[in-house]
C-alpha cells in the first residue's frame, strides 16, 4: 500500500505519462495513431533528458482494450527504464490485468509513495464500463485518512479523471463525476499541493484555494482545446515533469516530441 523511495531528497522529480492507449498486436488502431511508436520516442526522450528523474508515473488509460497480452506489450516498452514506475487505472485499464502484469514487471501499483518531504497519494476513478469517472466511497475514506495521517508532508494527488472543468463540453461529460466530494475533502487539508490527472489529452493548469490543478497530454493522440465534439489536434505527443520542492512548490513544464 505504501512505498517509500528516499527521505533525503531536498527536491522530487517526477515524470508523467498519461494515456499510452497500447494496442494489442492486429487490434484496430487509435484513430489511426501508432501507439506504441509514440510511446517508445517518449521513453527514449526520459532515458536522455531526465535521467536524473525520481519516480514516473502513469495516469491511467494505459492500454486501449483491456487484454493481458496489451498490458504484456506495455511492460515491454517500459523494461529500459531505470526509474521506478508507479500506475494507476483509467476507463480503459482493467485494474486486475494492471496489477498483475505490472507487479509481474516490478512496476509499482502502490496507492501511497512516500519520497523526501511529499506524499504522493495514487486513486481509482474509474467506473467499469463508463467513460466517466467516480471515487467510491471507500476511495474517499482511503484519501481523508492518508490526509490525516500525513499531516506533516506536502501532497501530491494523481487519479485518471479531471475534477474540475477543462471547458471543452464533450470532454467535462466524462469527468469525475462526484468532484464536489472529492474537493470538499481537499479543502479540508492545507497539506495538499498540487493535483495532477490524464483523460483529457490536452495542457490544463489552474488552481484552487493554492491548490495546483494540473491536467496532462497524452503519449499519442491530442484532444483540440475547448472543443464541443471530439476533435483531434495537431500538438505532437507529450510528458509532464514536476518538480516537488521542499517547501511544497510545484515547478511544472510540458515536454513535446519533436517532429
Amino acid at each position: 500500500m505504501v512505498m517509500d523511495l528516499k527521505s533525503t531528497l531536498s527536491s522530487i522529480k517526477v515524470i508523467q505519462i498519461t494515456d499510452t492507449h497500447i494496442l494489442d498486436d492486429g487490434a484496430p488502431s487509435f484513430n489511426d495513431f501508432d501507439t506504441s511508436a509514440s510511446l517508445q520516442r517518449i521513453i527514449k526522450r526520459i532515458k536522455n533528458d531526465e535521467s536524473d528523474a525520481d519516480i514516473i508515473l502513469l495516469t491511467g488509460d494505459l492500454i486501449h482494450e483491456s487484454t493481458i497480452t496489451s498490458y504484456q506489450k506495455l511492460a515491454e516498452h517500459l523494461s529500459s527504464l531505470t526509474v521506478p514506475v508507479f500506475c494507476l487505472p483509467g476507463n480503459h485499464d482493467d485494474l486486475n490485468m494492471m496489477t498483475e502484469v505490472m507487479e509481474k514487471n516490478e512496476h509499482a501499483v502502490e496507492k501511497i509513495i512516500e519520497v523526501g518531504d511529499w506524499i504522493i497519494i495514487l486513486l481509482n476513478t474509474c467506473i467499469t464500463g463508463e467513460h466517466s469517472g467516480k471515487l467510491s466511497n471507500s476511495e474517499l475514506d482511503f484519501l481523508r485518512k492518508a490526509l490525516e495521517t500525513y499531516s506533516d508532508d506536502h501532497c501530491l494527488i494523481a487519479l485518471h479523471h479531471h475534477p474540475v472543468s477543462i471547458n471543452s463540453p464533450w470532454m467535462d461529460g466524462m469527468m469525475l463525476i462526484n468532484s464536489e466530494e472529492f474537493l470538499s475533502i481537499i479543502d479540508e487539508f492545507e497539506q495538499v499541493r498540487g493535483i495532477i490527472w490524464g483523460h483529457i489529452h490536452q495542457e490544463f493548469e489552474s488552481s484552487r484555494n493554492e491548490v495546483k490543478l494540473i491536467g496532462s497530454p497524452s503519449t499519442c493522440i491530442q484532444f483540440k482545446p475547448k472543443s464541443d465534439a471530439f476533435a483531434v489536434d495537431e500538438k505532437p505527443p507529450a510528458y509532464r515533469k514536476l518538480e516537488l520542492q521542499a517547501d511544497g512548490e510545484i515547478d511544472t513544464e510540458v515536454v513535446y516530441l519533436t517532429v
